[in-house]
């Protein structure tokens, strides 16, 4: 790799020993870059297309389109640009997130670009045969719906999810606690349901189903539905009691912070449960979901099979998290970004490893423990007749205390299994900590990150006016 990229291996390995040369390619916004979305097409017109959206706190927030340009700098020059832009629009609020159409059964023609803000929106994104910046052909963006439950007021959209399997059918969270699922082609609600006790920040259909979906919440907890019978829901994950505001608020415990005979505050002290603000489901195995809190520095691993606690927890971030997105092709890995302007990549392939096998002894003690203790029972109620029966010449004669000896032998290897069992069982409960396995740092704290579905090696992030697109 060469010399000043800023790549590098958390193990210690140093940015001139890597190999091969990692790329990153380059395109500076004209405003401040917050959702990010890579086109799902594998055609030569699509394949290093990327949606993005700005975050301006005025009525002329941007939706831009932007494509790889064949007068790109393979070496990398810093100031350079590498992608140009090929269509724009205009949006009163700003997107909380960008998707294209998933390319199910082929092509989708048109190509329609969802976003997600005061209302869910659907554009048309068409060339328009003009030649651009860069060797680059124009498109154009045509608003084609603007959804919402209701004509003169809709409940900010949080979020939402395009469906791999009917991409006919979009997931909306709100704010207004509920989850929306449109038909894009009636552009009418087919289901609306109540899904959290707060507001719901994200929704994700996960993968490979048409009708199961997963919702994270300012409650605190992820659930999950089924279309088919969304009179149950299931409560994955909880996310554990923290103190507010923050256990890094230098003044919790300082009593010179409060005014004198003040008291404190009660309600500084006070536990709460921190809203859950992302998550994402895995492309590849549908039993983990990754999440992250409020303000922490930590990614969750959940396991649907087994609610109630993390499996996973991925810790190495120095500030709160703000992405997180599984890859398109691996099961085990993971890409995160946040306030400390880190871009983490993950594998937890061998700690899921070792919990299978930690499971497994769980349940083989579990099951000698339960044998042992039969045994135990066994032998208490043979003993307990008590009295020496006469017995004829060569038959075996087993006195009181021989077999009182014998039932408190079973009795003690019954309580030895059985805690052996608890002790394999808590192993299982605990959360393992993974660290990365490589490490980015970017200039700014990282607001988005968008994992390449066709190609996977790259993987786009947003922060302050730059996208930068790295090749792992």
């Amino acid at each position: 790799m060469s010399s000043g990229s800023p790549y590098y291996s958390v193990t210690g390995m140093t940015p001139d020993a890597l190999s091969p040369r990692k790329e990153i390619c380059n395109y500076f916004s004209a405003y401040p870059v917050y959702s990010l979305a890579w086109s799902r097409r594998d055609d030569q017109n699509g394949m290093f297309r990327m949606a993005l959206s700005s975050f301006l706190e005025e009525p002329q927030n941007r939706v831009q389109v932007i494509q790889l340009s064949p007068q790109h700098d393979p070496a990398h020059t810093p100031e350079r640009p590498d992608f140009g832009l090929v269509a724009e629009t205009t949006t009163d609020y700003p997107l909380t997130k960008l998707l294209w159409q998933p390319m199910a059964g082929g092509f989708a023609q048109p190509d329609l670009l969802a976003g997600a803000g005061d209302s869910l929106r659907i554009w048309e994104c068409e060339q328009t045969g003009e030649m651009g910046e860069m060797g680059l052909h124009k498109s154009s963006l045509r608003q084609r719906a603007k959804m919402a439950t209701r004509a003169d007021y809709s409940a900010p959209v949080t979020s939402f999810d395009w469906n791999q399997i009917d991409p006919r059918l979009i997931i909306t969270s709100s704010i207004d606690t509920t989850c929306t699922v449109w038909d894009i082609e009636t552009q009418q609600a087919k289901t609306q349901l109540i899904a959290h006790d707060r507001e719901v920040f994200d929704v994700s259909f996960v993968s490979n189903s048409q009708d199961v979906f997963v919702s994270a919440g300012a409650d605190g907890s992820i659930r999950m539905f089924d279309l088919r019978a969304l009179e149950h829901s299931t409560i994955l994950y909880e996310a554990p009691a923290a103190v507010a505001p923050s256990s890094s608020d230098p003044n919790i415990g300082d009593l010179s912070y409060y005014p004198e005979n003040s008291g404190i505050p009660s309600a500084r002290l006070a536990s709460f449960t921190p809203p859950l603000l992302r998550l994402s489901c895995n492309a590849i195995d549908p039993s983990y979901i990754a999440t992250f809190a409020l303000d922490s520095h930590t990614v969750n691993i959940i396991d649907i099979r087994n609610p109630g606690s993390a499996v996973v927890n991925l810790v190495g971030h120095q500030g709160p998290i703000h992405a997180v997105s599984w890859s398109p092709t691996s099961p085990s890995q993971l890409c995160s970004a946040g306030a400390d302007s880190r871009v983490l990549v993950w594998d937890i392939h061998q700690a899921l490893a070792t919990r299978q096998h930690q499971q497994r002894q769980a349940i083989a003690a579990a099951a000698q423990a339960k044998q042992l203790s039969r045994l135990a029972t066994a032998a208490v109620d043979k003993s307990g007749g008590g009295t020496a029966v006469s017995a004829g010449f060569g038959d075996d004669v087993h006195s009181p205390k021989s077999a009182t000896s014998a039932s408190g032998i079973q009795t003690s290897n019954a309580i030895q299994a059985v805690a052996q069992a608890a002790a394999a069982q808590a192993l299982t409960l605990n959360p393992t900590n993974v660290a990365p396995s490589l490490t980015y740092a970017a200039r700014l704290p990282v607001n988005s990150l968008a994992w390449h579905n066709n190609s996977p090696e790259w993987i786009s992030i947003g922060f302050g006016n730059t996208v930068q697109t790295l090749r792992l």
